[in-house]
């Protein structure tokens, strides 16, 4: 349940930010490992930004519902969720004031890599119920 609300808030935030204050996302294209991102974020993401945000919000709002859902459609969006954080280690958290290697392992990727790996052993759950069914059971 973490994972899901921790999706569907970050959905909002994706909203608000990507419509009222979408300048923040300009940091993230020079946290990148690689030239080529930070070229494509510098050259495409940032002069649609308005529009990357609100598919981020889109895909995170996905996320979470698929997560509280049950059965096979819990993998596809702990899938997604894994893929995506795996991505975010490549693109960094934003943070490019930090200096050295150590040191930007530890604010730019360790965060979004263990949020990762504390999903994985969700795959070895069975999901025999969403959650508005665990929901309403009491009150049948």
């Amino acid at each position: 349940m973490f994972f899901a609300l921790w999706y569907l808030f970050g959905s909002l935030v994706h909203v608000k930010f990507g419509l009222a204050n979408n300048h923040i996302y300009e940091r993230f294209g020079s946290t990148s490992l690689f030239a080529a991102s930070r070229e494509l974020w510098t050259t495409v993401v940032m002069p649609h930004i308005a529009f990357f945000a609100l598919l981020l919000a889109a895909f995170e709002m996905a996320v979470g519902i698929l997560i509280l859902s049950k059965d096979r459609y819990v993998k596809i969006g702990l899938t997604a969720s894994v893929l995506f954080n795996l991505f975010l280690v490549q693109l960094g958290l934003g943070y490019p004031e930090i200096q050295g290697s150590e040191r930007d392992f530890l604010v730019n990727r360790l965060p979004t890599l263990l949020f990762a790996l504390l999903q994985c052993p969700l795959f070895w759950v069975h999901f025999d119920n969403s959650l508005s069914t665990l929901l309403r059971a009491p009150l049948r």
